[in-house]
């Protein structure tokens, strides 16, 4: 079920992300991510945070265990850092109303696979293009959309999306959309349930 925000930040129609890709597999993902989720024209839009401290929403890589400490109390999750999937935690203080931080987790070596070449099998790096898809997927689940939430319809908040054989992803049922991914897209059934919650802007 969707977990709104705390309604200071829903009325401001912004979330402030803080940068904690800045190495490794993810250095080349932030930007580019964000600037994908604000063309989608939803009524939240992201911009970066200046420290990790007054982020709304901070991202971060992990492997093994995704935790978090906010509060005093330290949250965590059982994560495969090889999977091309993240996870995100909506945090709210016990008594408060609404989402107060959002804390987003991206796979430190994230791989497509297997193959199985010659018999032996063999795990490909994940690319650019589908890093690009795993962080703006997960940015979504940051607006406050649960794994309930998943798209219907297709689109890149649709679960499970998966490699297209050619560096992208896309949508394996059939009868969905599915063209590759890159460029992105939303299916209704997310741009419907991100209205809900965070109102419409002109």
């Amino acid at each position: 079920m969707a977990k709104p925000w705390a309604r200071s930040i829903r009325e401001a129609g912004t979330l402030t992300v803080h940068n904690g890709l800045k190495s490794g597999t993810w250095v080349h993902v932030f930007k580019p991510a964000l600037q994908s989720f604000n063309q989608f024209g939803l009524p939240v839009r992201m911009t970066e945070a200046a420290d990790e401290q007054s982020a709304n929403v901070v991202t971060r890589v992990a492997s093994g265990v995704a935790a978090y400490e906010y509060d005093g109390t330290t949250l965590s999750h059982a994560f495969d850092g090889t999977r091309l999937h993240g996870y995100t935690l909506l945090i709210g203080r016990e008594g408060q109303q609404g989402t107060e931080k959002a804390a987003v987790f991206l796979p430190s070596d994230p791989r497509s696979g297997p193959r199985f070449p010659g018999g032996k099998a063999v795990y490909d790096e994940a690319t650019l293009d589908m890093l690009k898809v795993i962080a703006v997927h997960e940015l979504i689940h940051a607006c406050g959309l649960e794994n309930q939430d998943h798209a219907t319809d297709g689109g890149v908040f649709y679960f499970p999306l998966a490699p297209d054989g050619n560096g992208k992803m896309i949508v394996p049922e059939t009868g969905k959309d599915g063209r590759p991914m890159p460029p992105l897209r939303l299916g209704g059934s997310t741009t419907g349930k991100i209205a809900r919650l965070w109102g419409s802007r002109s």
